[in-house]
């Protein structure tokens, strides 16, 4: 056979590859949000989707319906999700290395979750101790290629569960080795920073041993950026110049209109629906944090209010997104899989805003949100991940819930346990 047959079946063979699987980014040409020209005027005429009625159920019958799921549907082995999917097309994997980070990330968010509940809940006590000992007995998780690194979001979710709990009582006996643990995930991710300063989880331009960077993206730098503050706190040592690298990059990825670009393949292309606010409100949450907390890229009181405005002024983009088979087929480019994300640094970005009435009313419209999505199983879904959608939805809808229960006035504050869930 000769050498051109033989190249031409390697190219035939990788785009049946690709075309079997889902890219979870939006491509260069993508056109699905490009339908209209983005204004104030056609984001006021916009229909809102229909939300069901807020459930009969309070915000903190909610955290206990999460909690008693978590607790329901932790692994016997104390971690949560699985690689068994029921869909013939899922999101593109590469190697099944990437089930490792997918599982990481997974269980790390559901622990973080279970942390303030375990403080009065013996069964969540329980469970979070099988969870950390899953986290602490397993290997690093590295890699699937040199073009797939999904491990980026465990490093990010390992590195907030060990500062939450080196910062909680009752882990001093752990203390070594999850400071241990924290420090490993925070140089991992150095080692794997790209080289214009970002993190993002494909680089399909090359695979060499540090991504070139065309395929950084903004909410992955930002969570990173923000992880790395909380590992600063509890004592663990970073690389300060590569951090400032990575805000830097960050600050690039910022447009005028307080909109951030979805990485940097699509810098030069400011214009198209995933870069809008209609597009990346979902994401522009934690770009907003981790640039706020560092007093860079003009990031203040009023920019965080902005993007929160964005957020709920124009929440139906983003809506439709959720539960989508497909990443990235909603009006804008918008996809499920950062919907509970977005909602998470949301609740963050609500706890930093100094006027009290702005805070409320954020904190209000969220709280509602929150308990209209919810399932009556008490889980969050916003994403056909394998079998991990439910439990990353879940952690992270809870760990929302639980921010925002601390901006509720005292009257609505109530300590969560099983025991309070509400039947159906």
């Amino acid at each position: 056979m000769t050498a051109a047959p033989i190249a031409g079946a390697a190219a035939l063979a990788w785009a049946l590859a690709l075309g079997a699987c889902e890219s979870a980014r939006p491509a260069p040409s993508a056109r699905g949000a490009d339908l209209s020209v983005e204004t104030a005027e056609s984001v006021a005429k916009a229909p809102p989707r229909v939300i069901p009625d807020a459930p009969e159920w309070s915000a903190a019958d909610a955290r206990a319906r999460a909690l008693d799921w978590l607790l329901t549907n932790q692994n016997p082995d104390g971690s949560w999700g699985t690689f068994h999917t029921l869909r013939t097309q899922e999101i593109y994997l590469d190697t099944s290395a990437s089930h490792r980070a997918f599982h990481g990330a997974t269980t790390a968010l559901c622990a973080q979750a279970l942390i303030e509940p375990a403080r009065s809940d013996p069964a969540a006590k329980a469970a979070l101790d099988r969870a950390v000992a899953w986290v602490l007995e397993s290997k690093p998780i590295g890699t699937a290629s040199g073009g797939t690194f999904y491990d980026v979001w465990a490093h990010t979710y390992l590195i907030d569960l060990g500062v939450r709990l080196l910062e909680e009582p009752g882990f001093e006996d752990r203390e070594q080795p999850i400071r241990a643990m924290v420090q490993r995930e925070v140089d991992f991710s150095f080692a794997r920073q790209s080289l214009d300063g970002g993190w993002g989880y494909y680089d399909f331009q090359g695979s060499f041993e540090r991504p070139t960077g065309n395929e950084s993206t903004s909410f992955n730098t930002a969570a990173l950026i923000v992880s790395f503050d909380g590992a600063r706190r509890v004592g663990i040592k970073l690389d300060e110049v590569r951090v400032q690298r990575a805000i830097k990059r960050l600050e690039l990825l910022r447009l005028p209109d307080g909109a951030f670009v979805y990485g940097t393949y699509a810098i030069y292309r400011p214009g198209v629906g995933f870069n809008r606010p209609s597009g990346t409100s979902g994401r522009l949450q934690v770009c907003h944090l981790a640039l706020y907390d560092h007093h860079a890229g003009g990031v203040g009181q009023a920019e965080l209010a902005q993007g929160l405005g964005h957020l709920r002024d124009r929440h139906h983009y983003i809506e439709i997104g959720r539960g989508r088979p497909i990443p990235h087929e909603a009006f804008y480019s918008n996809s499920g899989y950062y919907y509970f994300f977005g909602h998470y640094y949301a609740s963050r970005v609500i706890s930093t805003l100094e006027d009290r009435a702005q805070r409320e009313e954020f904190r209000v419209w969220l709280d509602d949100l929150m308990r209209r999505i919810q399932f009556t199983d008490g889980s969050w879904f916003d994403y056909p991940l394998y079998g991990y959608g439910h439990a990353y939805g879940t952690g992270f809808g809870l760990l929302t819930m639980q921010q925002l229960q601390k901006l509720e006035p005292p009257e609505l504050t109530t300590v969560v346990t099983t025991s309070a869930v509400t039947p159906d």
